[in-house]
């Protein structure tokens, strides 16, 4: 495949930047901070939003100022019954974006009034994935993001790339660095290849920006034409819905005039990944990232055999990827495409909205 090339075909419009931080902030750290946790129910959880003290700042630790918190479709689940461990008082959410206000005393990199991103491991810097790295996720193992004021691990913290909005930037950590990691799994996609996407979600949408800024032809499946119609305009090649087309590798054979895609991104899962390896080109790639109609399911070996094809799954990526990822946003001058932003105090709305899956992109909560 070939490296990244041709520039995003269309820009989305600029959006405004929230306020700096202001200076007496950086000054005085606070004492106290509102914050949103599990809280068990009868038949599951649900978010609670409480106060409690900020904690101690660490040595190798930030202090950060939250201003936008995105959503994904883990925190949906995480509100299912656990069936393991009491879960009460967890914070929530694992993307965040907002100011350093001030820095432990061994952090290097980081000082106050720089723009940050939380990641979604706290520990997976560099490297193939291991035990370790995998340990700890923001808001599923461990204790999330979503608090005014966050104190976090140096190592699960990022600069945010530059000129994004904070609810923009916080949209990158999990859907954004997700995509990348599924787009350029076995090398980056150019204008002769085709990316086949699933979807229009968080992690959908981004890995049709990045493809598409690429060069590369992007396909995208929906089962809603007007979807589809706004793929189109995000830079999308050709469009299918799968409703009135359900045999849609035979379309997708069609439109990749009997090759098939290069690249495909698989979130639907059980019900898709058959579909997706059928319609694999020569020497392709399956990036298998969600499982929205369930996470087992089988692929058929014979189309990778056949086709010297490989599925890979993918599981967001490291901190050195996200910075890979920043890189080429700075480069494109790409925005995430944000459907909606809740004021905080509205998320049960937003957790409604994002369940309900009727949303192009990214759905945000601004603190």
């Amino acid at each position: 495949m070939n490296t990244w090339l041709v520039p995003l075909i269309a820009l989305l419009p600029l959006a405004s930047l929230s306020p700096p931080l202001a200076a007496t902030e950086a000054q005085k750290p606070p004492v106290a901070t509102r914050k949103v946790v599990l809280d068990k129910t009868d038949t599951g959880y649900r978010w609670k939003l409480v106060e409690a003290a900020v904690p101690t700042l660490g040595e190798r630790q930030v202090l950060v100022r939250v201003r936008a918190i995105s959503l994904n479709r883990g925190d949906i689940e995480m509100l299912e019954p656990s069936g393991g461990r009491d879960l009460s008082g967890q914070v929530v959410a694992s993307d965040a974006a907002g100011d350093v206000i001030a820095v432990g005393g061994r952090v290097v990199g980081f000082k106050p009034g720089m723009r940050v991103t939380s990641l979604y491991f706290r520990n997976w810097t560099a490297g193939p994935p291991n035990d370790e790295a995998m340990r700890d996720a923001h808001g599923a193992s461990v204790d999330g993001v979503l608090a005014e004021y966050l104190v976090i691990d140096d190592t699960a913290v990022v600069p945010a790339p530059m000129g994004l909005s904070y609810e923009e930037a916080a949209a990158l950590p999990t859907a954004g660095l997700t995509a990348w990691s599924a787009v350029t799994a076995n090398g980056a996609p150019g204008p002769d290849d085709f990316v086949l996407v699933q979807g229009t979600g968080g992690v959908s949408t981004f890995a049709l920006q990045f493809a598409a800024a690429a060069g590369a032809k992007v396909i995208v499946t929906s089962s809603s034409d007007e979807k589809l119609e706004r793929a189109r305009v995000l830079g999308a090649h050709a469009g299918i819905n799968y409703r009135t087309t359900p045999e849609w590798p035979k379309r997708v054979l069609e439109l990749t005039h009997g090759r098939g895609a290069d690249v495909i991104v698989d979130v639907g899962g059980k019900n898709t990944l058959p579909l997706s390896a059928q319609s694999l080109a020569y020497n392709g790639t399956l990036s298998i990232v969600g499982g929205l109609s369930g996470y087992d399911g089988e692929i058929p070996a014979v189309n990778l055999l056949m086709k010297s094809a490989r599925a890979q799954g993918i599981y967001v990526g490291s901190r050195a990827d996200y910075m890979r990822m920043s890189g080429f946003i700075n480069k494109h001058e790409l925005r995430p495409v944000i459907h909606r932003v809740f004021p905080l105090e509205q998320f049960d709305e937003a957790l409604k909205l994002m369940e309900s899956g009727n949303f192009v992109g990214k759905i945000v909560l601004k603190l």
